[in-house]
């Protein structure tokens, strides 16, 4: 009879890219403060912004100074309230910054609305490539917590099939309601 080792419990590696375009205005500040909660909670946590372009807010988040902090961010923030190249962003993400931080053990995180002023394609290819890295996808859409919403945005339906949840984040509960989802995966 062989002794067995029970496998170590490894927590899994968070990265939150977070749309701040136009359409996204109303909820952007309330889950840029939800990153950047994840990023104090989470040492391994990583965070990006994006609009038409793709920015990497890690180390601003986690400044210590808060002026300083938010001095960065503003020059960060050229772009905010602007147009949403989804597709072109993620593509970006996919080649640049997935291949030194997202591997198996991580949970790619996107909070969008999915309006993408870009080929719908070019979400996919982004989206495939990431999968390609074995990590878990969540697409967190505040226009899932209305009644009648389905993901008929051309953006948006592209990406499901590549997605491992797609969930409402229109209330402060759905981003709580997260935790359990994030311990199941």
């Amino acid at each position: 009879h062989l002794m067995r080792k029970k496998r170590p419990d490894r927590t899994r590696k968070i990265v939150a890219l977070c749309d701040v375009s136009g359409s996204m205005t109303v909820y952007s500040k309330v889950f840029l403060a939800f990153i950047a909660g994840l990023m104090r909670a989470d040492p391994t946590a990583d965070g990006y912004l994006f609009h038409t372009r793709l920015v990497r807010i890690t180390e601003v988040l986690r400044d210590k100074d808060a002026m300083r902090a938010i001095g960065r961010m503003s020059l960060m923030a050229d772009g905010f309230g602007g147009g949403s190249k989804i597709g072109e962003c993620l593509n970006r993400f996919a080649k640049t910054y997935a291949k030194r931080f997202v591997d198996a053990r991580s949970v790619v995180l996107i909070l969008s609305d999915g309006y993408d002023t870009g080929a719908p394609e070019m979400t996919s290819a982004a989206l495939a490539q990431l999968r390609k890295r074995d990590c878990k996808i969540i697409w967190l859409n505040p226009l899932k917590g209305w009644r009648d919403y389905s993901p008929i945005a051309a953006g948006m339906a592209a990406a499901m099939p590549h997605l491992d949840m797609f969930a409402a984040a229109n209330t402060l509960d759905d981003l709580a309601a997260l935790e359990r989802e994030l311990i199941r995966l």
